[in-house]
């Protein structure tokens, strides 16, 4: 990758960083917020759902009229304009609200400002560089996020307990907007008009490979959050460690994916994509067996930085991969190289509209099926392990359905000099 697209792509991820700052704050501050605020744990825990609920409706929706409907200034840079400022503006208010209702509508808001952006802004990646590097781009961009991840989990919760309350929010609501608002300013989108102008057919995104892909994502998400759902509680009633070890946990976790991605980002271009998935997915699935026979806080720590790897090289390798496959399909319908990366690029939005719901799905049912399962072994929180491990082994046997997948080796020009419909 030369030097001057490579400084792209890590502006890219700026917005990534920042908004998986607010994610992360939200999984660490928002149910002990409302909390203060309602004893009803039922009432707190439909709020935390409508996170996957917005998901769902937002994803598809954002991405699908992204590739239809140009602006001036681009496809999905508009999304980034609205969605960050909204969202910082919500999480300063979340903490700020000192009435239940109106700490429901800063959350609600905030989860709406949060999902419009994430299916336009995950699609400006396939459609800013080369086919040829769409490895190394996502191994940059998922050390961006997962640092945003490390910075929620570790660095915000600092701030809170030793600087102030107030500062660890409007810390982290300046990481959101200046990230999202840095990728907006600094992320041109050439030829945006020109590559929507056809509206493209959605037959491609039905395809039966497309499929796997997200039926299998769909599993793999549920093994991760049916371990995330529960981790706290487990670490303190389990380990009887605290929630101070509990987000260490998490950070330790983040700090594996963060050392794995940029090495796993220029494997992707090296081998091939089934194999790497499958062994990440046999090391996560391992690593979720392993919690059932773990009796101290140390040996968690151990097992969560080869969770955190594994989960890392997950995630470098499914995000380049559904554009590769999605090109590939256009290829296998007869459409030249050119012709499918040009049609592939009207396309990226409902791709990742796709991805996105499938992940949304994931968080809904993931918990409560977790929690299902952990009454049904009298209240033994161990048993999610079970839950995730067999989830990630059924992502595993579709995964090794996929039929080879060809990374494109063709050469393209940067960003700045030609637009995905000129490459």
């Amino acid at each position: 990758m030369e030097r001057e697209t490579r400084r792209y792509v890590w502006m890219l991820g700026l917005a990534g960083l920042g908004r998986n700052v607010g994610w992360g704050m939200n999984k660490v501050f928002t149910a002990l917020l409302l909390g203060a605020l309602t004893p009803s744990t039922q009432l707190v825990g439909s709020v935390l759902g409508a996170e996957g609920l917005f998901g769902i409706l937002l994803n598809p929706l954002a991405g699908w009229l992204s590739d239809r409907y140009p602006t001036r200034i681009g496809r999905r840079r508009p999304y980034l304009f609205v969605a960050f400022p909204g969202a910082a503006a919500m999480l300063v208010l979340m903490y700020l609200a000192r009435s239940l209702p109106l700490a429901i509508l800063a959350t609600l808001l905030f989860y709406f400002f949060q999902q419009l952006s994430a299916t336009p802004y995950q699609a400006m990646m396939p459609e800013s560089v080369a086919e040829r590097e769409y490895g190394e781009a996502s191994g940059i961009l998922n050390f961006l996020w997962t640092l945003g991840n490390l910075v929620a989990f570790l660095v915000v919760p600092l701030v809170y307990a030793y600087v102030g309350h107030a500062a660890a929010f409007l810390f982290g609501a300046a990481v959101l907007l200046l990230g999202g608002l840095s990728t907006a300013a600094a992320c041109r989108e050439e030829g945006a008009g020109r590559a929507a102008a056809r509206r493209p057919s959605g037959r491609p995104l039905r395809s039966t490979s497309l499929l796997k892909y997200y039926v299998a994502q769909g599993f793999w998400w549920l093994g991760f959050e049916a371990i995330a759902s529960f981790f706290t509680p487990y670490m303190v009633h389990v380990l009887h460690g605290s929630v101070l070890d509990s987000a260490l946990g998490m950070s330790i976790f983040t700090v594996a994916g963060i050392a794995v991605s940029l090495w796993f980002g220029r494997l992707y271009q090296r081998r091939d994509a089934r194999l790497l998935l499958a062994v990440t997915l046999i090391l996560f699935a391992a690593a979720s067996l392993a919690g059932l026979w773990i009796t101290s806080v140390a040996a968690a720590f151990v097992v969560l930085f080869v969770a955190g790897a594994a989960w890392g090289g997950i995630q470098v390798t499914s995000y380049p991969l559904a554009a590769d496959m999605l090109r590939q399909e256009l290829r296998r319908r007869g459409r030249s190289e050119e012709a499918a990366r040009a049609e592939a690029a009207r396309l990226h939005g409902a791709l990742y509209g796709g991805v996105n719901l499938v992940q949304s799905l994931g968080l809904m049912v993931a918990a409560p099926l977790a929690g299902q399962v952990i009454a049904l072994s009298d209240g033994r929180y161990q048993a999610m392990f079970l839950v995730s491990c067999g989830s990630l082994l059924l992502a595993l046997a579709i995964v090794l359905l996929f039929g080879r997948v060809e990374v494109a080796q063709v050469q393209a020009a940067t960003p700045v000099e030609a637009t995905p419909t000129e490459a």
